[in-house]
């Protein structure tokens, strides 16, 4: 079989000139680095930075070269930013993202989409695309994005890292480019468990309750969306999870995941359309298929249609803490698929996306914490699987989950 495979040979240094790239994951209009400020846990490391965070010096670009136009300088560093930099962290650079971070595919129209390193002919998943190139293609130890529609767990789970998304809140992303406040968060993603740990210490401190986790729910109404020939090769992972010490369930979780699903596209379609409106109006920028049929669609959704489902997030938020309640792991798949392959068309792509809302919503409208682990590939494709733990038990879920490893 032929090798389509492609890793750098050496981490990054902190340089003033955009960095080298085979993976064409950094932006270089409005390159940025950083030497640590400090000394600590992440003393040696280096990671890179979704162009969706503040770094004084700078200014982000929300992966469109008009939005960078439009914007205004960073006045500040994120706040995440900085506690990485405190910490001991090199900031190398600023990643490519997807246009307007709408999207999960990884594409973008005007940078390049970035190269996936574990099959340089497929996606590598967005929109923190450029963020987990630089990591599964080992150019850095690690890298933040931010993450709504599992921009930060698809790309994991399609370049074979370690993803994470927290407990909304959990983590302060003041600095982070306005989206969609109800259910954004900063996420972050490396390829070794032991930065991975480290990277979580740092970051998510300690839970504030004790949780003790008794049972492991395997929902059979979700894993029955993926592709068989897939399943197949997750199933020696599953039978391992159902040996465990933990009470398994394999009871439907989600019968109304159809209905969620409306109703995380329209909390967020509402927000995401009063982030971006005025930028829209007033450069009247080009955008691409995917993400202007979004934004086209978004603005249409009324004040009242949007306050409507407010109501119901906090209803399936309230049904999914009850019936995680503080003892039991949700086990999923990550997204729908492999990463698509770069000549999959429009219909194909927005087919995966569909399907993969169906996982990604959950965290998402609950709030939930969830972290994807890179144990399966397909077909030579990497594949991530999905864990959900009770609202802040973060440390708690990260501990289990590694503990099937």
């Amino acid at each position: 079989m032929k090798d389509y495979t492609l890793f750098a040979k050496e981490k990054l240094t902190v340089s003033k000139e955009p960095p080298y790239d085979p993976f064409m994951c950094f932006v270089r209009e409005n390159h940025i680095a950083k030497k640590a400020t400090g000394q600590g846990e992440l003393s040696g490391y280096v990671f890179s930075a979704k162009d969706v965070f503040t770094v004084k010096g700078s200014t982000f670009g929300n992966g469109h070269p008009d939005y960078l136009k439009w914007n205004q300088p960073d006045a500040f560093t994120a706040t995440g930013i900085e506690v990485l930099l405190d910490h001991g962290a090199d900031l190398v650079g600023k990643t490519v993202c997807d246009e307007l971070c709408y999207s999960i595919s990884g594409e973008n129209w005007h940078y390049g989409s970035p190269l996936n390193p574990y099959d340089i002919r497929r996606y590598t998943g967005g929109s923190s695309s450029g963020s987990c190139a630089s990591v599964a293609g080992e150019l850095v130890d690690f890298s933040i994005g931010s993450d709504c529609l599992g921009s930060v767990r698809v790309p994991a789970s399609y370049t074979n890292l370690y993803g994470m998304r927290p407990t909304l809140h959990r983590v302060d992303n003041t600095g982070e480019a306005p989206y969609c406040d109800s259910m954004d968060v900063l996420g972050y993603a490396a390829k070794e468990v032991e930065v991975f740990q480290k990277v979580s210490d740092v970051l998510l401190g300690e839970d504030e309750d004790d949780f003790n986790i008794k049972r492991i729910w395997i929902p059979q109404d979700l894993w029955s969306v993926i592709d068989q020939e897939v399943y197949h090769s997750v199933r020696p992972i599953l039978e391992r999870l159902k040996k465990s010490s933990y009470e398994v369930i394999e009871e439907t979780f989600a019968p109304q995941i159809d209905e969620w699903v409306k109703t995380f596209q329209i909390v967020q379609g509402y927000e995401v359309w009063g982030s971006y409106k005025a930028f829209i109006e007033e450069m009247d920028p080009f955008i691409s298929p995917g993400p202007k049929g979004r934004l086209e669609t978004a603005s249409q959704i009324t004040k009242d249609q949007y306050e409507e489902q407010v109501d119901k997030m906090k209803q399936i938020a309230e049904y999914i803490h009850q019936q995680l309640g503080s003892d039991t792991l949700l086990v999923l798949p990550t997204a729908s698929s492999v990463a698509p392959l770069r000549t999959d068309d429009l219909e194909e792509i927005n087919y995966y996306r569909a399907q993969s809302s169906k996982f990604l919503c959950i965290s998402a409208l609950s709030g939930t914490p969830q972290l994807t682990a890179p144990w399966v590939f397909h077909e030579g494709a990497p594949f991530g699987i999905s864990f959900i733990g009770p609202k802040g038990s973060d440390r708690k879920l990260i501990e289990i989950a590694l503990s099937f490893e």
